[in-house]
């Protein structure tokens, strides 16, 4: 991998996190000692990131102030929140300066091993794409939302959520962990395109697959060989479970 002069990261720590039931921000809540936004902090450290960057929102000091005065760090504050694509629209200011690419976390996933990452920057780099998704091939893909492939098998042409897949698409297997990495240019280009025309009225990041191949941009996506690693954290029942994956190891 290239050196991470040229890596930027943004990690997506804004949520309430309601089914934690508790006045703590879901970040915050610790796991084997640290606090679960610790996790992609510190994977985002080791590829050398030039920028690294939380976007927080509910009780964004309380999470600012746990992280004290970090150089390698900075805060973005995204209020109100609406949706993953909003979340990035809050962070491309910060990234003022930077022209390469942008990987994007999620402040809630612990598991993300640091070979896993490298696999999804280089196969992003050496394709060539405006955008690579981070994947997973399950036997039972649930409620998931599905990696459509692009006519001729070349890269994605869009993701599709559950609830507006047709039966074809349902029998998708390989589906979207919620991780990217994309050039800052094309987001910079087509975060502005994204609509809140969806049941939520939200801004979402899967909608520039289909943005970015309509518009003859590559968008590839690379597998996560364990979907362990991607799992994250709503409920105090699935903290108590990923506290024993990890057994008290990071």
């Amino acid at each position: 991998m290239q050196n991470g002069s040229d890596l930027a990261v943004v990690i997506m720590a804004a949520g309430k996190g309601t089914r934690m039931k508790s006045d703590l921000p879901k970040v915050l809540h610790t796991l084997a000692g640290k606090p679960l936004l610790q996790y992609p902090v510190s994977v985002s450290k080791k590829l050398q990131a030039r920028r690294i960057i939380v976007v927080v929102g509910h009780q964004a000091q309380r999470v600012k102030a746990a992280f004290g005065p970090d150089p390698g760090l900075d805060f973005v504050l995204q209020e109100p929140q609406l949706g993953t694509g909003h979340a990035m629209m809050m962070a491309v200011p910060a990234l003022a300066g930077h022209h390469g690419d942008v990987l994007i976390l999620n402040g809630d996933v612990p598991g993300l091993k640091l070979n896993t990452l490298y696999d999804l920057i280089n196969t992003h780099r050496m394709e060539g794409n405006a955008l690579t998704v981070l994947g997973m091939d399950l036997k039972d893909p649930a409620h998931y939302g599905r990696l459509v492939k692009a006519p001729g098998g070349r890269g994605l042409c869009e993701i599709v959520e559950y609830r507006d897949a047709n039966i074809s698409q349902k029998e998708i297997t390989i589906v979207n962990a919620g991780i990217y990495i994309a050039k800052l240019d094309d987001l910079v280009d087509f975060l502005p395109r994204l609509s809140t025309e969806n049941d939520q009225n939200e801004y979402y990041i899967t909608d520039l697959v289909k943005l970015l191949h309509d518009n003859h941009l590559r968008v590839g996506y690379s597998l996560c060989p364990d979907p362990q690693e991607v799992e994250g954290i709503n409920s105090k029942e699935e903290l108590a479970r990923m506290e024993k994956l990890f057994g008290g190891s990071e």
